[in-house]
């Protein structure tokens, strides 16, 4: 297991989420597995602008493209009812989502202060880092920008960990409105793949 635990059990504890006693060792290695794709997606689509710019070195603006499209995806999701997704989620039309239904948009982003959307629901504030956290999330972040060839500075570094970090929890918010169930690898899989909204973590 990986540097990850003490993420994924503060995070687990911290939602309440209800895990299957038999495949708990399971669950944490797949979830493991999900924050390493979600690093190396986020690192990677930076890569790939800041290339696309034909430029070698990470820089701010960039940052700011990649923030507008984790907004598009995991951080956009409509979460309604407590812990019970809407019909649509299962493919049942409910007929609320549709363009006579407008309602508030909750989760503009604001830059200045550093939010990308504010909480939604109960839960808190997202969870800090521990420094060996960082420190882990960091190495891995600097393992995969030498496999690019790029280069980036400690303070962007910190930025893209906050941006990791934010979908890790709303990935675990998620995975609590599902866990009315005791949770499973199998369970999770099929969560992750048919949401459109985690396509960050795939």
């Amino acid at each position: 297991m990986n540097n990850y635990l003490s993420i994924i059990n503060a995070i687990v504890h911290k939602y309440n989420i209800n895990i299957e006693n038999s495949k708990k060792s399971l669950v944490y290695k797949l979830l493991s597995k999900y924050i390493d794709v979600l690093i190396f997606n986020v690192v990677s689509i930076i890569a790939i602008i800041t290339m696309i710019n034909n430029s070698n070195t990470i820089h701010h603006e960039s940052i700011k493209l990649l923030k507008i499209y984790i907004n598009e995806t995991c951080n956009k999701a409509k979460i309604s009812g407590g812990t019970s997704l809407p019909s649509e989620y299962f493919g049942i039309d409910s007929g609320i989502y549709n363009e006579n239904n407008i309602s508030k948009n909750i989760l503009d982003i604001n830059f200045n202060s550093g939010i990308l959307r504010p909480q939604i629901g109960g839960g808190g504030n997202i969870r800090k880092l521990t420094k060996v956290e960082i420190k882990y999330i960091a190495d891995n972040i600097r393992q995969i920008m030498y496999y690019y060839k790029l280069k980036i500075s400690n303070d962007l570094i910190y930025e893209l960990i906050n941006i990791i970090n934010d979908n890790i929890e709303c990935l675990f918010r998620q995975l609590k409105n599902i866990s009315l169930k005791p949770l499973n690898p199998s369970l999770i899989k099929k969560m992750i793949k048919s949401n459109k909204h985690l396509e960050i973590f795939k």
